[in-house]
């Protein structure tokens, strides 16, 4: 059993069902699933061989979809490239995963040719449109429409998974079919309900979550629309034209979709789930999604190193039906999937009380297997098959997780623990607030001075002085920003994370 599986599976029991939208074109998952053979079989007649690794450097598109598909069948293990990283990090991770091939899309032609000139490791690159290497459609000729005779299980690796590098130098992260496989089930059982008839729409990266999350439809014969990248007006003609049901988001993407000033032009009934995850939401923009797209909004907490998959806030749990215990879980992870065991535990290791705060540690068949080639951080994650998050928390007495920040993002102002989230919160609630990132600059007297970046919602206009004046009205004095940064827009990483790290050294000194 391995991933690729769930496609031959699918396109065995559903061979003329349509499975899939990108680039213009409709395909069945009998046209998938060849296609996704042929260039499997044609990568190992290249010499590739199981377990060998493979860069994959796109755009959401089908080469990007049948790709990866294909390195699981094969065997192979896929180093995710995200195109927003630079070519230096690009090339920091090939060398590391050292990997023997690279296949690219028709835009990153000079990336692939400066990745390929600084490291000797690569033997094998394949393209689409002009360049050096093997055209990417001539490996469909010579390629059999037969499923790959190479044996994979559960138990190998599928990918490396570099870590976002928001705390550091990122790692590669080692993940297993197995992983992914428990991943789908959990998804199954506890987030997507799906049938044949549901269509779900990814407009993330398939180098993130989104290769995960399009596994499940991909299993139970339902439609996938692929979307090359991130336009809210795209997103709402898709919406309208295919009757979406489903579609799965990052916070920074939610709320760009709630603000855009076309969303009152489409018909967006069709939705029945929006999944938003990958970093805390204001409760009160939670409050105000639930409000233009109805109780359809569906959270997950997790991290590459779980499978983007810990923690679940389910749509009924958003319905607070003015209970006010239910109102305050809005700011809650929720708790648990099923298979999953999570602690929150103190510096010593000891489980921590309800309400007190500690790191957030997990076990289950979804956790890596460690880190490439870094077994020093491995120790240090791994613990008796628990993996230490680096998430700051605690669990109220009915177990909902409470996220407060990343564990070296505390601020100590004046000997006193302030956590960012908690701040967030409060300038959340702030009408003319889009985004939002609180961070610790050094400061001579109080060693640390709580610091915010925000973003304006369009059409509004506020100072720092008046939303440092709204936040003492809400919140302890020694919580309250001595400096408020108005931005254009906030920084954020390749997968839509604000960067505190880079808003702390902007603004430190």
């Amino acid at each position: 059993m391995n991933v690729g599986y769930i496609l031959t599976r699918t396109a065995k029991n559903f061979p003329g069902r349509e499975g899939l939208v990108v680039d213009g074109r409709r395909l069945t998952f009998k046209e998938i699933n060849e296609r996704v053979n042929q260039l499997a079989n044609s990568l190992l007649a290249q010499g590739l061989k199981k377990g060998d690794r493979v860069g994959l450097l796109f755009y959401n598109s089908l080469a990007y979809f049948e790709s990866y598909l294909a390195l699981y069948k094969a065997g192979l293990v896929w180093v995710r490239l995200n195109y927003r990283l630079s070519v230096s990090e690009l090339t920091n991770m090939m060398r590391d995963s050292q990997a023997s091939a690279i296949i690219h899309g028709p835009e990153f032609g000079k990336m692939a040719d400066e990745i390929c000139d600084s490291i000797s490791v690569v033997k094998l690159r394949i393209h689409q449109g002009e360049g050096p290497g093997l055209g990417y459609e001539e490996l469909f000729s010579s390629g059999s429409k037969e499923e790959p005779s190479v044996e994979v299980n559960e138990g190998d690796l599928s990918d490396i998974w570099y870590t976002s590098g928001t705390t550091g130098e990122p790692k590669g992260i080692m993940i297993t079919h197995r992983n992914i496989l428990t991943c789908v089930q959990f998804l199954l059982s506890d987030v997507y309900w799906i049938t044949e008839d549901d269509k779900l729409l990814t407009v993330g990266a398939l180098s993130h979550a989104g290769s995960v999350r399009v596994l499940p439809f991909v299993l139970r014969g339902a439609l996938n629309v692929l979307h090359k990248s991130f336009d809210p007006l795209e997103i709402f003609k898709t919406i309208e034209k295919e009757k979406v049901t489903d579609i799965s988001t990052v916070p920074t993407m939610l709320l760009t979709l709630m603000d855009h000033t076309e969303r009152q032009n489409y018909d967006l009934t069709s939705l029945k789930t929006i999944t938003y995850a990958g970093s805390p939401t204001p409760v009160e923009r939670i409050k105000e999604a639930i409000k233009i797209f109805g109780p359809i909004l569906d959270q997950s907490f997790g991290q590459a190193e779980s499978i983007i998959t810990i923690t679940h806030l389910p749509k009924h749990e958003h319905i607070t039906n003015n209970d006010p215990e239910r109102k305050k879980r809005l700011a809650s992870a929720g708790r648990e999937y099923p298979g999953v065991q999570i602690k929150v535990v103190n510096e010593k290791g000891e489980e921590c009380s309800p309400g007190e705060i500690g790191e957030v540690i997990t076990k289950s068949d979804l956790v890596m297997k460690g880190y490439w080639n870094r077994p020093g951080q491995t120790a240090e994650a791994l613990k008796q098959g628990w993996l230490y998050t680096g998430d700051l928390g605690y669990q109220d007495e009915k177990n909902y997780l409470y996220l407060m920040d990343r564990k070296h993002g505390k601020i100590i102002t004046g000997g006193l623990n302030v956590y960012p989230r908690e701040v967030e919160e409060v300038l959340g609630l702030h009408k003319a607030i889009a985004e939002v990132c609180v961070f610790g600059v050094p400061d001579p007297k109080w060693g640390e001075a709580v610091n915010a970046a925000v973003a304006l919602r369009s059409g509004t206009d506020t100072s720092d002085q008046k939303l440092i004046e709204f936040c003492k009205s809400k919140t302890a004095s020694y919580k309250t920003p001595k400096k408020i940064h108005i931005l254009d827009n906030l920084p954020k990483n390749a997968y839509g994370k604000i960067l505190q790290r880079e808003l702390k050294k902007r603004f430190s000194g």
